[in-house]
């Protein structure tokens, strides 16, 4: 059957679009190939909504178009996850596991109350479901959580053995990603395989808010899938091979709502009575009885007001973690905590650009509603000077594209210079590694006694971490403390260079 030919070439080549766009060295990323991901739905909405931009609303539009028009394609030819169950799935057919490819009833008020819960609570701000359910960000993080580090680990352990042949590869860096994340992200992949493989797309029809939304948009739909029972043998090869547990043979009904345009019945249907078709017919448009509207519309009030509460609770970190000390470091062009917390998805495709891996998955730093987040991890890394790549490529604008010139300005935090630990201070030898590393000449140092003591000149601080990351002590004598709202530092017309004295290297330096 063509249609299920088309489905299947387009969605796999999609899927290993993006599994190049999350699992490549970050030097690809030039290419633009994350121009892909405005055609995802929940990221070009979020920067649609927050940040009018005509890729993105493009986007938007184009998943809203072909949803009105043949149905729920997006969820079987464009989204990565959809494509990840069905490879998961014909894994677990090959292996022997057993499938119960049965009609299902719908189970409405799951799908409709988180889809209800997920957007009321992403509105108030907290981001803590769609991080957790949305599609493309689940995807990105599997990828970059547990795929990206064995893959890279073969890869540079394939490079070392190609030395004594003088063939040498540039070496994939990896991420730090905290067990919990880690833990977390599998837990979450061993849940949606195990769905995949015995009831298909369960996930798509009872958990996933796109799905749930695109339900909506799909009784609608210009083009259905309709079941003839005239000429039915009633064979149910049909209901067999339904991944959705849409199609009922007994009844000779579809449910739109939760049909993903798979096309595997117009395959396994012998006598070709199964069409898709245009339906104009009076009396074929979808079931929007009374009963099911009150459905719908009592649930979403009844959701309301619990919904608000739930939102409330999980604000709650973003009002009390004021003080610098409690705040993750966010990245430059994201303008503070709150609003990067409010529009970032957790989908770590910054993760994955990132040169120098400063970026790294966040478990509740932010607290439940920045679940999973990325932040600044100085103890592993610094931010590059000179790269602006997380703003490029950021879905959702929670990281603003900022041009280079702004983003050697832009102050995500301020250094802090603790005396008591610090080398200079507590042996009165010199060290310098600090001053020697700051791109914006932010660290001076004063002669006494032949000796440089380091000082933080603050208003020329950027907080890009390269202090924090060279700083020989443990614990680290001069930290980066977050700020709150991102400010703008002063231009130092002529940093000043470190001078030991006598011009020769102090000894005790430790670089």
């Amino acid at each position: 059957m063509i249609w299920v030919r088309i489905r299947q070439v387009f969605s796999i080549l999609v899927f290993l679009l993006f599994a190049l766009l999350f699992l490549l060295p970050e030097r690809f990323i030039h290419s633009g190939l994350h121009g892909l991901v405005a055609f995802q739905f929940v990221p070009a909405l979020i920067r649609t909504l927050s940040e009018p931009e005509a890729l993105f609303a493009a986007g938007v539009v184009f998943v809203l178009l072909i949803t009105l028009c043949f149905g729920r394609v997006y969820c079987s030819f464009l989204c990565p996850l959809g494509t990840l169950q069905d490879i998961l799935s014909r894994l677990s057919a090959r292996m022997g596991a057993r499938r119960t490819y049965r009609y299902r009833p719908p189970r409405n008020i799951l799908r409709y109350g988180l889809l209800a819960i997920t957007a009321i609570s992403a509105s108030a701000g907290a981001m803590t479901l769609i991080a957790a359910l949305d599609p493309f960000s689940l995807t990105g993080r599997l990828f970059k959580h547990l795929v990206h580090p064995p893959l890279a680990w073969v890869y540079n352990t394939a490079t070392g053995l190609l030395k004594p042949f003088d063939i040498y590869r540039h070496p994939l860096d990896t991420a730090f990603v905290p067990l919990s994340v880690a833990v977390f992200t599998g837990l979450f992949l061993a849940g949606v395989a195990y769905l995949a493989a015995r009831h298909g797309r369960l996930y798509c029809n009872t958990l996933c808010p796109v799905g749930a939304f695109l339900g909506l948009l799909g009784r609608l739909s210009l083009f259905r899938l309709r079941l003839n029972p005239s000429g039915c043998r009633e064979c149910a090869r049909c209901e067999d091979v339904c991944k959705a547990g849409c199609l009922d043979a007994r009844s000779a009904s579809i449910d739109e709502s939760r049909c993903v345009r798979c096309f595997n019945c117009l395959q396994a249907c012998s006598k070709n009575t199964i069409r898709f078709r245009p339906v104009r017919r009076p009396g074929a448009g979808p079931d929007w009885s009374p009963s099911r509207r009150a459905l719908i519309a009592s649930l979403a009030a009844a959701l309301t007001t619990g919904t608000a509460a739930i939102s409330f609770s999980l604000r709650q970190p973003l009002a009390a973690a004021t003080t610098p000390k409690t705040l993750p470091v966010t990245p430059p062009g994201s303008t503070g905590f709150a609003a990067f917390t409010h529009l970032c998805t957790a989908c770590s495709l910054c993760i994955s650009v990132c040169p120098t891996k400063v970026l790294t998955p966040s478990f509740m730093d932010y607290g439940p509603a920045g679940f999973l987040q990325p932040k600044m991890n100085y103890e592993k890394s610094f931010c590059d000077f000179e790269c602006t790549l997380c703003g490029r490529v950021c879905p959702t604008g929670a990281i603003g594209n900022l041009a280079p010139e702004d983003k050697k300005l832009t102050k995500i935090g301020e250094a802090k210079l603790l005396d008591d630990l610090c080398v200079v201070y507590v042996d009165h030898n010199n060290c310098g590694a600090c001053g020697e590393v700051c791109p914006t000449g932010a660290i001076r140092f004063v002669e006494k006694e032949t000796i440089l003591y380091p000082e933080v000149d603050a208003k020329f601080c950027i907080g890009c971490g390269a202090c924090e990351l060279v700083c020989p002590t443990r614990p680290r004598s001069i930290v980066v403390d977050a700020l709150a709202v991102h400010t703008r530092a002063e231009k130092n017309i002529s940093p000043p260079t470190p001078k030991r004295p006598g011009g020769l290297p102090d000894e005790g330096f430790p670089f």
